[in-house]
């Protein structure tokens, strides 16, 4: 006849692993998330940066052939703003907004 306590203790050790176990998962589900998200913030970074420079060599390529440049733009759903300013030097700020 075996002890009573020992049914017990097998229990208790099948709880604790399973609480052991739940709180690996979530650790790992957190660590998989957090770099998903610097992956993603990195790309959104990354596509905004090119679409910038294109508009704004865009910009310089039109002064190239003697028109003038105009301010504003619509790329895939992505609204770009510059400012030109500056008399004989010009100075172009293109502004994009990377969470759109």
């Amino acid at each position: 006849m075996k002890p009573r306590w020992k049914k017990g203790m097998i229990l208790m050790q099948t709880l604790v692993m399973s609480v052991l176990l739940s709180m690996i998962a979530v650790m790992v589900m957190k660590w998989v998330l957090g770099r998903y998200m610097m992956a993603a913030r990195n790309y959104r970074s990354t596509v905004t940066t090119a679409r910038a420079v294109g508009y704004s060599q865009q910009i310089f390529s039109a002064w190239n052939f003697g028109a003038a440049p105009a301010c504003g733009a619509i790329i895939d759903g992505q609204t770009l703003s510059c400012s030109i300013s500056g008399s004989g030097m010009k100075t172009v700020v293109v502004t994009v907004d990377e969470d759109q």
